[in-house]
């Protein structure tokens, strides 16, 4: 067998890994991603890199999140970001009437605007005014706060607009902030004062958090002894090598502080074109794709390590679907951390981080089509307690088991046959069980004779059955694909569907009219497996509910495999699927070597799954040796050229 670490296509950060590393390279917590087109699915997943292309519509995207996301995580970097504009529709007024872009004062009122503050500190307040002038003194407009008067200013001039500033500091909550006019004039037929009050202006701070965090990243500015470029490239240069996951150049780097100077000699702030700057990094392919440089990079027999900085990525990304943190990153300057020692102490320490938490929602809600879950749609007049609380707390009972496998570094094989499960009240009332109480999960102690394990959880049950009825083909497909690593062969042309056996047999039950079926030899080549497996779980109803009947008919859900193996309900037929550990263990590795290299696997990568099991049967299948396995399989630490090898 041929020994080959294969190829990973360059890929394209999908839409979780996009959300994670801008959250952890530059501090913000909305997702922008969210808004972007959903990602093509390759092997069962969304991180594939021969399915994740860039369409014009994804780069209209990328541009606008890029300026999103610099906006908040910056927000300092550009004056204009700190101000709000309010016109005179936001104004509430007394003794006036309209005049253009004015409000107009006659005699005496006040414009007022509803103002929330959202942090405390010093608030710049601009207000636009005119006046008409009259008598020995200017018109004069007064800034009142809650009512309370705190600065007066002087109007001059005869319908020359202008703006009109004062700082004060407020504190977080709703304040009125007024502008009145207070020295009326008027001589009948001579002269009349009259002041003109305009759209209001506040510039407010921003959190002081990420005041703090904008001085830290802008941590060079220049002075005297400091250029604009050396100021820049200090600010900039670690910014892109976090952003790209690896060193930078020079000519790389230069080409993002060029962008400052540029803002700068156009006479905007010099924090502006920082921020310009980290805008474009965000949309730079070395930001957007994770590369791994070659330089044969079409010759398939040249084969090489994969650097350090591209092992810390591929951890991350597997792990955490994120970029590496900051230890990640000092191990690969370094060059420590393809040692084996450091290796599995980083993979130990990653698994514990609250980040892992990545593999559950990613790699685990993919494994076990959980995401299907939001798309089915249970009959509501058969089933009328299912709705999308109920479909969520499903859901969330299986990723909590996968999590607790994997923060307990449990054995894999507790996703078969655990005695335990995680339920709230809701979800409790659904399965019979009593004694749960509100909203929040606990863990609780199955009953051995009904449940155990996934295959017996209702997100799975529910997935894989008919709107209307269960579907013992479809449950046997299931875990024939996901638990046993078998693709079963597809239909012969021609074969009626169970619907006319149904008709022919209106009377039968279920299992009757999949037995009718099954006669025809083109349906029992590939419903011999399927529906035994699938009957097993007959004791569940459409949306995981247990049940001795279906209908007028008692349920059936004993069975024989094609292997001999026989069993007289669920619990007993996961046994027989424990038993077979090799099997489900295998194709558990197999979809997670695939979920980790973000590529399909081929006949070469045997060797490499084959290594990984036979750790983890020596280790008693704990998770942990599943990820470590794989971290030190050879498709992970090695890549090669392009192109077949002969």
């Amino acid at each position: 067998m041929i020994d080959d670490p294969g190829r990973v296509t360059v890929r394209r950060l999908n839409r979780a890994e996009y959300n994670n590393t801008v959250r952890d390279l530059l501090g913000v917590t909305f997702k922008p991603a969210d808004d972007f087109p959903s990602d093509d699915v390759g092997y069962g997943f969304d991180n594939m890199g021969d399915v994740l292309s860039l369409s014009p519509l994804l780069m209209e995207k990328y541009l606008d999140a890029a300026e999103q996301v610099t906006a908040r995580a910056l927000p300092m970097v550009s004056p204009d970001a700190m101000r709000k504009t309010f016109g005179l529709g936001d104004l509430r007024t007394e003794g006036n009437r309209r005049s253009g872009d004015f409000w107009s004062y006659a005699s005496s009122g006040k414009a007022t605007l509803r103002y929330d503050a959202k942090f405390n500190g010093e608030h710049v307040i601009r207000i636009r005014a005119q006046a008409d002038q009259a008598g020995n003194e200017p018109a004069k407009m007064q800034l009142q706060i809650d009512g309370k008067p705190v600065h007066t200013w002087d109007i001059r001039g005869n319908r020359q607009p202008d703006f009109y500033e004062h700082s004060i500091t407020l504190q977080p909550g709703r304040h009125d902030i007024a502008a009145a006019f207070i020295n009326d004039y008027y001589v009948a037929g001579k002269a009349d004062r009259n002041l003109y009050i305009g759209r209001f202006e506040v510039g407010s701070p921003v959190a002081p958090a990420v005041a703090d965090r904008v001085s830290e990243f802008v941590s060079a500015r220049p002075n005297g002894n400091t250029s604009v470029p050396q100021a820049a490239e200090k600010v900039l240069r670690p910014f892109i090598e976090r952003a790209f996951r690896r060193r930078a150049t020079a000519a790389e780097v230069q080409q993002f502080v060029s962008i400052v100077e540029s803002v700068v000699k156009d006479g905007e702030s010099y924090d502006f074109g920082v921020r310009l700057a980290v805008q474009a990094v965000l949309v730079s392919p070395s930001f957007l794709f994770r590369v791994e440089f070659d330089q044969k990079p079409n010759d398939p027999k040249a084969e090489r390590d994969v650097t350090d900085f591209e092992l810390a990525s591929r951890l991350s990304y597997f792990i955490w679907s994120s970029m590496p943190d900051e230890t990640l990153f000092k191990l690969a300057r370094t060059g420590q951390l393809k040692e084996p020692a450091t290796l599995t102490a980083q993979v130990r320490r990653m698994l514990k981080d609250e980040n892992a938490q990545a593999l559950v929602d990613n790699f685990a809600e993919q494994w076990l089509n959980l995401r299907m879950l939001d798309e089915v749609s249970p009959d509501s007049k058969l089933f009328s307690t299912f709705d999308d609380r109920l479909r969520a707390d499903m859901k969330r009972e299986t990723l909590m088991l996968f999590s607790e496998v994997m923060k307990q570094d449990r054995s894999v094989l507790d996703f078969l046959d655990a005695d335990f499960t995680f339920v709230n009240e809701r979800l409790a009332q659904h399965y019979g069980m009593k004694g749960v109480r509100g909203e929040e999960f606990q863990k609780v102690t199955l009953d051995s004779s009904q449940r155990a394990g996934v295959l017996t959880q209702a997100s799975i049950l529910t997935i894989t059955s008919n709107p209307d009825r269960t579907s013992p083909v479809k449950r046997g497909k299931w875990i024939l694909e996901n638990i046993l690593g078998k693709e079963p062969p597809p239909p012969p042309p021609g074969v009626p569907e169970l619907e006319e056996t149904k008709k022919s047999s209106p009377g039968a039950s279920l299992r009757e009219q999949l037995e009718k079926h099954r006669a025809d030899p083109g349906c029992a080549s590939c419903h011999t497996t399927m529906d035994a497996l699938g009957f097993g779980f007959e004791n569940f109803d459409a949306v995981g509910v247990w049940r001795d009947k279906d209908g007028q008919h008692e349920i059936d859900s004993s069975g024989e495999l094609p292997s001999g193996e026989k069993f007289s309900g669920p619990v007993e037929l996961v046994r027989i699927l424990k038993a077979r550990k090799e099997q489900f263990s295998r194709a558990l590795a197999e979809k997670m070597l695939t979920y980790a290299l973000g590529r399909g696997l081929s006949y070469y990568d045997r060797c490499a799954v084959d290594d990984i099991l036979k750790e983890m049967s020596r280790k008693n299948y704990r998770f942990s040796e599943l990820v470590l396995g794989i971290t030190r399989s050879k498709p992970f630490l090695k890549r090669r050229g392009d192109g077949d090898r002969e």
